[in-house]
């Protein structure tokens, strides 16, 4: 494939039903030349059997060690210029894509960016949005990564200089190996302050999975991070500041389109006052959403 400027990678196993919407909201991109990528670990709901009838997919089903390790295959055989990875319990919002694409225009020197997402229950409903902040290698190491797949997008030198690939021994919290790694290494991240994606959270999503606090706190000390105690919590308290200072507690008004299944057709969601705090307890959904069927 020739003149590709986005590849997407999507791993999964046996989640048809979410498969369908986040291929829905790729499919939703307009004006960007692009390849998605879906590497099926042998799932038995029908999801091989379907990806073989979407011609524009370039999908493989094939026995692998786990979400990171599907990542690497797509990535492999990829074409793009920007790569990316899409869980299929996420989604692009309309334009994304042609955000990400203006914003590594305008600055060659960007290796990587991030953005801003909405976190939503089962059903697309608004549960929370995050506004993030830069990321800082001091606040990851010591506490947490603070960006969502969704909205991550990697240049593909990283690729092409090794850099860009998954720690397979880690099946949960690679994805900070990486970004850390990435840090490390000097490459320039950055924030783009929009939105550019949906999580997707049900209480089955692998970042809720007991084993990531584990992995997360063996790649921190593998990066140095502080013993356990008052000097986590001084970095913790000023990350907080931080992300009050940029407004990242700040409640707001949203209104975004949710793919709802491959054509794709999309419902409209819209919220008032919906904050940045959110726990399982809250994956029902804010009651103040309303949802309208809509096209684009």
């Amino acid at each position: 494939m020739q003149d590709v400027a986005f590849s997407i990678a999507t791993p999964t196993r046996n989640a048809l039903g979410k498969l369908v919407r986040c291929v829905g909201s790729v499919r939703g991109q307009k004006g960007v030349p692009l390849e998605h990528l879906v590497n099926d670990a042998c799932s038995s709901d029908g999801t091989a059997e379907w990806l073989r009838e979407q011609m524009d997919l370039r999908a493989n089903s094939e026995p692998d060690k786990g979400m990171y390790d599907a990542i690497n295959r797509a990535w492999e055989r990829s074409c793009g210029q920007i790569l990316s990875w899409l869980n299929s319990d996420e989604q692009y919002l309309p334009g994304t894509l042609a955000k990400v694409q203006r914003y590594f225009d305008a600055h060659p020197e960007v290796d990587v960016v991030f953005g801003n997402y909405i976190v939503v229950d089962s059903e697309g409903r608004p549960v929370a949005l995050r506004r993030e902040i830069p990321l800082r290698k001091i606040y990851i190491v010591n506490t947490f990564l603070n960006a969502q797949s969704c909205t991550l997008f990697f240049r593909r030198r990283l690729l092409t200089d090794g850099l860009l690939s998954f720690n397979v021994d880690y099946r949960y919290a690679a994805d900070k190996e990486l970004i850390l790694r990435l840090l490390s290494a000097g490459k320039l991240i950055r924030h783009i302050p929009e939105y550019l994606g949906i999580f997707g959270i049900d209480g089955s999503n692998m970042s809720t999975h007991a084993q990531v606090h584990l992995e997360a706190e063996e790649i921190s000390r593998t990066f140095g991070a502080f013993p356990k105690g008052a000097s986590r919590q001084i970095i913790l308290a000023a990350r907080r500041v931080e992300r009050l200072f940029r407004g990242g507690y700040r409640r707001a008004s949203i209104g975004y389109m949710y793919a709802i299944d491959e054509i794709p057709q999309y419902v409209e969601f819209k919220a008032a006052s919906l904050g940045g705090r959110y726990s399982l307890s809250d994956i029902s959904g804010r009651a103040d959403a309303r949802r309208e069927i809509a096209s684009l």
